[in-house]
Formats: structure tokens, sequence, C-alpha cells
């Protein structure tokens, strides 16, 4: 059996179902969140679906996350630079007036280390020309997987810190895009990412939402032999899957037991088996593909494919993780523990 996928690791936050949104108090709402209170599972499910879409953001792409996040977390402040004609963006990612910040967004393992200094360097150098009088903090957006950066970038942002003690050099990574994206409201998620999965939906989930999911999924033959295999203890761990995909996995585990039955009792005794196969050929191809994919993002991957174009609502997303969660359960995607070890 092949390994784990086994790129840079996102970075975790482990605090998840206790981080009040709108940079709230746990006694004091933002009046948008007490019309519209977001549960548990809604959290998760946005900040899983966040963590998915930071790893899959590149070059123009992460910029793109990144303008639309603060746009959101920012209404009527934070103003993205459009390039314009031969004059560029003039080395203006982002502009926030209330915190005179300036950003400049980057990918820095995808340069090399003299590339990235001297991109740095001459693009300070260009915001200092263009904008200085506008700014007293110019901040390196960088969409690092695991949040940590090169010692040769540390290093430069080091010494223009040094260089220049009247503006203050920060860094925004991935923990402070969560932090960010934490603040805000249910209705900004909704027009992001769509509906969420919900508590309601998840606890009232039958076996026509079931069938509403697995009705679209090709069946592959049925295995001449099928080994059945509980979850073997730390495969979450050793598949590299963040906090929230973990999280996310475990509350549709709750519904296993309904997927199981669903499968006992259905009228072809091998459709399980079926279902199981088409999921394994899915997994594996996203497994196997270059350039190598994150564990979050095959997640991510695969959630869609199941899901397919109808997965738009609470109950429909509540089946397709019930189903993942099981085959997850079952050992059937995504590594065993002890496969999953280094030789």
């Amino acid at each position: 059996m092949s390994t784990a996928p086994s790129p840079n690791r996102i970075a975790r936050s482990d605090d998840l179902a206790l981080t009040p949104y709108h940079g709230e108090s746990a006694g004091q709402r933002h009046p948008a969140t007490a019309l519209n209170p977001m549960d548990r599972i809604q959290q998760i499910n946005y900040e899983k679906d966040f963590q998915i879409a930071f790893l899959q953001s590149k070059g123009d792409g992460f910029q793109r996350l990144f303008e639309k996040l603060m746009s959101k977390a920012h209404p009527n402040d934070f103003m993205a630079c459009r390039p314009w004609g031969n004059v560029g963006d003039r080395k203006n990612d982002g502009y926030l007036p209330s915190a005179r910040t300036l950003f400049q967004s980057y990918a820095p393992n995808e340069l090399t280390a003299a590339e990235a200094i001297k991109k740095i360097n001459e693009d300070f150098e260009g915001a200092k020309e263009h904008w200085e009088k506008y700014f007293d903090e110019w901040t390196f957006v960088h969409n690092a997987p695991d949040g940590r950066l090169g010692p040769h970038i540390i290093e430069v942002l080091v010494k223009l810190g040094q260089a220049n003690p009247k503006i203050k050099i920060g860094h925004f990574g991935y923990e402070e895009m969560l932090a960010k994206f934490r603040q805000l409201s249910l209705q900004d998620l909704e027009s992001w990412f769509g509906p969420s999965l919900t508590m309601e939906a998840n606890v009232n989930l039958g076996y026509s939402d079931l069938m509403a999911v697995l009705n679209h999924i090709s069946v592959a033959p049925a295995p001449a032999t099928s080994e059945v295999k509980d979850v073997s203890r730390g495969k979450i761990e050793a598949n590299l899957l963040s906090h929230a995909v973990a999280e996310f996995l475990k509350i549709g585990m709750q519904k296993s037991p309904l997927v199981m039955q669903f499968f006992n009792t259905w009228k072809n005794p091998v459709y399980g088996e079926q279902i199981a196969s088409a999921f394994k050929s899915e997994y594996a191809a996203l497994r196997d593909a270059t350039p190598q994919l994150h564990p979050d993002e095959i997640f991510g991957r695969l959630e869609a494919w199941a899901g397919g174009m109808a997965n738009t609502t609470p109950t429909h997303k509540a089946a397709v993780l019930a189903v993942m969660a099981y085959l997850f359960d079952k050992c059937e995607i995504f590594e065993d523990a002890q496969a999953a070890k280094p030789a």
C-alpha cells in the first residue's frame, strides 16, 4: 500500500470550538451573529472550507483570496489595488487606511531564495517610493502551508526593519488570515462558500438523503474479496489531516451506523463494496497526483467529487460527509495508520 501524502502540513488551531466570531467576547455577540447564530458544526465546516481554499490558492489566486478575506473583514475600509496598464499596482497588493498598513502578497515556496530576497527588497523600496506618506506598517502576506518562513526571508525582513525604524515590518500568514476569517458573519460565510452543514441536518439525516448522494456515483465492480477493517488508532494523525478536517470527519462518524445499516439492508448485497471501490479509485488518483496534493486538498476534492453539482444544501452535505466518514472509518479511503508510517 502506498504511504500517506506528506507535503508541508498546514498550521493548526486547536481551540476551534471555543473561538467566537466577529471578534466578540463570550458574553457579547455581534448583532448579526445574535440574529443568525452559528452552531459548532457550521463553524467547523467553514473553517475546513477556508483551509482547503488557502491550500489550493497559488500565485494570483492567493492574492484574490487575501483580497476577498480582507474586503469582508474590513468593509468600506480595505482597498484592493488593481494593476493599471504599464503603471501596474505600484507595489501595493492592498491598503488598510484605518491601520495605515500596506500589504504585499507572496508565494515564498514558489521562489528561490535569491528571487524571494530580490522581490521583497524591490517591492519594499517601490512601496516607499509611491506610498510612504500613507503607511506606517508594511506587511508581508504569504501562503506558506505550515506558516513557517525560510531563514533567508526572515533575515531580509529583519534587515528591512533595522534599516527603516519608522516603519513596522509585519508578516501575515495562515494563522493571521484564520483570525480574520473568524471575524466574518454567517452571511459573509454563506455568500463565500454557500450553505453549511448544520447540526439539524446531521441529526435528521435519513436513507433517502444518502441515496441522493450515492445515486450519482458511478459504481465500480465489487472486488473479488473484501477485507473490512475498523479505523486504526492514529489514522487521522498519520494522514496529516488538519484539526478542522479531523473534527469535520468526527461529526460525520456519528452517522456511520446509519450508513452501515443502509448498505446492510440494501437490495444489492455488494452495493456497499461497489461504492467503496469507486471511492478508493478516486482517492488513489488524487493521492498520486502531480504536483502532490496536501491531505486536506485531497479531502476537499473527494468531497466535491462525491457531492456533485447538487452539494448545495445542508442535508446533502451531511449525507456526503456521513458516507466519507464511514469509508474513512472502515479504511476504504486514506491510509491505514500502520501503512502510513515511514519505512
